[in-house]
């Protein structure tokens, strides 16, 4: 199972795996909070969930899974390139799952 998204012509997917990584920095909605969020909207939600990550490491690194799908790293990237998206497509709307 995985997270599957876009926004315009760009889609993303990650594993499900980290979830309670997404969740611990944004309790409501994990990621999915910026389901319906133009690019401009979404971009300080995506930066507050990383700044959290880097600031929480080892509590992400204790979660990541034990089967390997996934890690805390790999969350951390997936953010960064939802981000640059969101600069790159700040009018676009985020779809998702």
């Amino acid at each position: 199972m995985s997270y599957d998204m876009g926004i315009a012509d760009k889609n993303f997917n990650y594993t499900y795996n980290v979830a309670g990584m997404w969740y611990a920095s944004e309790p409501e909605l994990g990621i999915r909070t910026i389901y319906g969020l133009s690019g401009e909207q979404a971009r300080p939600v995506l930066c507050k969930m990383r700044e959290y990550m880097e600031d929480h490491w080892q509590e992400m690194l204790d979660m990541e899974p034990s089967n390997g799908w996934g890690s805390a790293i790999g969350a951390l990237t997936f953010l960064s390139e939802l981000i640059i998206a969101c600069v790159e497509h700040p009018n676009d709307f985020w779809q998702g799952d």
